[in-house]
């Protein structure tokens, strides 16, 4: 199908369609095979001209199809009737034939469905939406990972594509059809870190409890018949646990905000009221308990290589605090995710999961305000057990580091005192050592990379779905965690907290 309009249209259509077949997809699945991850293959086609008829401007035809089981079940009429509702006064112009007209089948035989619309839009627009789209799709990914976008821009004959998908990467299985992409690669600007060089290329999530979130009042017309729940994760990134040679310091805060079916809630270069609410640096995390002094960040470039955070936050050093040459220069990126889901005893139709993003989308920053003392302890209570967990494994490794000076100085006085030359000489000759200087560097140095390769081994291979505890249960085991802080959490096995395997 076929129509034009102006170059909103074009800019909010995109998003507006692919939310819809992933809606769709859920809504299909939900009854079939619950906690199911989301999988098919969406193409996004954007073809721009020289118009003919206006100065400095691009006439655009963007193609969206959908392959294989995303679209599958979806009747075309019905999706007419949604869109129509869903934008409304942009189908003006629409040319419908026939069902059959926008089925195909590719070279797979699989049958597809496909979407045209035309608009006419300046150049400038198009590069800046083009960049508002790829931010979207890095999102859906994020927790969708079995989800493959194919994004291509031809202008005036020269053609760029880019494949966005993530079916290869680990992931930490969460709920609800969601998982969590945790390659640190994909959350890392590439101009801050080379991740493809870090020991341990992952993050390490810790889960939050579930709360209900309150609707105010005066937001009228609702008549959901369910309830909303927040739950937060939060990781570190990257990996703390690759610096223990340095101090490690929060640089900066990253939040994301997901809706039901693991859908984003808010979009790049958008102006809308869920941003209100975050102007309060102080809301969702008390700075003053963790010691973080935070300042928005303005620097939210749109090209940046990785996923485009919702809000971000600046972590400044507080008054007289002196950084220490041992300091990680860079510093690490507290990650915030933030997951909005609607739950009720029956299956969910379509356009009525379809109105909670709408509601969460226009109302967010008012359902939170509502929700702010019950918001808050949650997630404040999942950074402390995040911040608690990599406090005692850095506890844990300088005591690994105490006992490794304790045993290369044992070592050292048995070859020094031994009266026995040829044993002596043994010793130097393994280490490959001029003199008993040298001998215990190289010794130091070679229990260091074997300890840290088997921290490191473990930290990079294990991927385990950290929970918060119960209230009573973290305050029970913070005294253990403390007196205990074994070399079990060097291996990646943090104290007093279910894990359970999940599948890459």
């Amino acid at each position: 199908m076929i129509f034009k309009e102006d170059c909103g249209f074009f800019e909010l259509c995109p998003f507006q369609i692919l939310k819809y077949l992933i809606i769709h997809q859920r809504c299909e699945t939900a009854g079939v095979s619950k906690g199911a991850l989301l999988e098919g293959q969406l193409v996004i086609s954007i073809e721009a001209l020289n118009s003919k008829h206006q100065a400095n401007t691009l006439h655009c035809v963007t193609t969206i199809a959908a392959a294989g089981s995303i679209y599958g079940g979806l009747v075309l009429k019905k999706f007419l009737k949604d869109m129509q509702s869903i934008l409304p006064g942009f189908f003006a112009n629409l040319n419908w034939t026939s069902e059959e007209a926008s089925h195909s089948q590719d070279a797979s035989g699989l049958r597809s469905f496909q979407v045209i619309f035309e608009a006419d839009v300046n150049p400038r627009t198009l590069m800046t939406d083009n960049l508002v789209i790829k931010n979207f799709l890095r999102k859906v990914i994020s927790v969708l990972p079995k989800i493959r976008f194919n994004f291509s821009v031809k202008v005036n004959g020269i053609l760029s594509t880019e494949i966005f998908g993530a079916e290869n990467e680990p992931t930490l299985n969460l709920s609800n059809g969601i998982a969590l992409v945790v390659n640190c690669q994909h959350y890392l600007s590439t101009a801050k870190f080379d991740a493809t060089e870090l020991p341990c290329s992952r993050i390490h999530p810790v889960l939050g409890h579930p709360v209900m979130l309150f609707i105010p009042d005066d937001v009228v017309g609702v008549g959901l018949l369910g309830e909303l729940t927040l739950t937060p994760a939060v990781a570190l990134c990257p990996c703390p646990k690759v610096f223990f040679n340095q101090l490690n310091r929060i640089s900066s805060i990253s939040i994301f905000l997901y809706g039901p079916s693991g859908l984003p809630l808010m979009f790049p270069n958008s102006e809308q009221p869920t941003t209100a609410v975050f102007k309060d640096t102080s809301y969702f995390i008390d700075g003053k308990k963790c010691r973080l002094c935070m300042v928005p960040s303005l620097d939210l470039s749109l090209d940046r290589g990785s996923v485009l955070p919702d809000v971000s936050y600046q972590v400044e050093s507080g008054e007289g605090e002196e950084q220490s040459q041992n300091m990680d220069p860079q510093g690490q990126t507290l990650l915030l995710f933030l997951f909005v889901d609607f739950h009720r005893g029956f299956p969910v139709q379509k356009m009525e999961l379809w109105g909670v993003h709408t509601l969460l989308s226009a109302h967010l920053s008012a359902i939170l305000r509502e929700s702010h003392s019950v918001v808050q302890d949650c997630i404040q209570a999942t950074v402390d057990w995040a911040l608690e967990q990599h406090h005692q494994a850095v506890k844990a490794h300088q005591k690994l580091q105490a006992s490794l000076s304790v045993a290369v100085n044992s070592i050292m006085s048995i070859m020094t005192g031994s009266t026995n030359s040829s044993f002596r000489n043994t010793c130097l000759q393994t280490l490959q050592a001029a003199d008993t200087q040298e001998f215990g560097t190289k010794l130091h140095k070679s229990f260091h990379e074997v300890t840290q390769h088997r921290f490191l081994y473990h930290c990079s291979h294990e991927v385990k779905q950290q929970l918060l505890p119960e209230k009573n249960e973290a305050e029970q085991n913070t005294e253990e965690t403390h007196e205990n802080s074994s070399l079990e959490l060097l291996a990646g096995f943090p104290q007093g907290s279910f894990q359970h395997r999940t599948g890459e």
